[in-house]
């Protein structure tokens, strides 16, 4: 199936700011990081840094900002270590990060800002396989919480990562700098899963870890994914979604789905697919 000119979760219409930013040199994050912590001070949110040296290294991190020491001191600016925020110890604990950053995006509406902007390069949190496993479920965790909230965040993560781990991280992303995916995954503010662009056959095995690393669809049974920003569909996304399914026990649904999609499952036999429900794009 070729593009449709939609796109994002079907439940989570509004756009909201999950970037990221890949690179070689660091300072390219740091300049990222300023330009989009100043759209969001004129937006009126509050932003938060968290750096990964202490307070001095923090502040020079983000010397570019305007009138940081008077935002230091009135609140509008925010800065805390990564370590204390994602943890001493690998790897990251999800749910306790995403609901660190939950509490911080309501102090700030209570504070009388407008949402809550944070930037943390990531790099340091992937050392080994299983870091990486708890670390791309927080970012879609993450991801998911900022479909019904004012929160945005922009994401830092070296190059040199290396390939695999670098294209798994920059498509739980809505935006990357060069070096990104063709696709996306996403979440929505209802749990479920939201795909985006297009899955060529170099990107269905990228998925297939994603599926892995997120826990897609166990802990609710089942499996919804929400296919409105979906520009190309084959017989590879649907057979993956449908394996990712049935290996975990769990049934599947696909909503929003291009008109196309349910005689795709025809084709494709019933014994082919673990498939619960196509629910075609009003």
């Amino acid at each position: 199936m070729g593009p449709r000119g939609s796109a994002g979760c079907a439940a989570s219409r509004p756009a909201r700011g999950h970037a990221c930013c890949l690179y070689d040199d660091v300072e390219e994050y740091r300049r990222r990081l300023v330009a989009f912590f100043a759209d969001g001070l004129r937006a009126g949110c509050r932003v938060a840094y968290a750096g990964p040296g202490g307070a001095e290294q923090s502040r020079a991190d983000l010397a570019g900002l305007p009138d940081l020491d008077r935002r230091l001191d009135d609140g509008s600016v925010r800065i805390s270590s990564l370590q204390d925020l994602y943890g001493h110890t690998l790897p990251v604990d999800p749910d306790r990060v995403v609901g660190l950053y939950a509490a911080a995006t309501e102090q700030a509406l209570t504070d009388g800002f407008r949402g809550l902007r944070v930037g943390a390069d990531g790099s340091e949190l992937v050392r080994r396989p299983a870091h990486l496993d708890a670390l791309t479920r927080y970012e879609f965790l993450a991801d998911r919480y900022m479909a019904g909230r004012p929160l945005s965040a922009l994401c830092g993560y070296r190059l040199d990562l290396g390939h695999d781990t670098v294209r798994e991280l920059a498509s739980l992303h809505r935006t990357c700098s060069s070096g990104g995916t063709g696709f996306t995954v996403s979440g929505c503010a209802d749990g479920a899963v939201g795909l985006g662009g297009q899955f060529d056959p170099g990107s269905v095995p990228v998925l297939r870890r994603l599926l892995t690393r997120i826990r897609a669809g166990v802990d609710d049974g089942v499996l919804v994914v929400d296919m409105a920003g979906v520009e190309y569909v084959d017989h590879r996304l649907l057979r993956t979604l449908s394996a990712h399914a049935r290996a975990h026990g769990v049934a599947l649904s696909l909503r929003s789905a291009p008109p196309f999609t349910a005689r795709l499952v025809e084709l494709l036999a019933t014994r082919d697919l673990h498939l619960a429900e196509v629910g075609a794009e009003p």
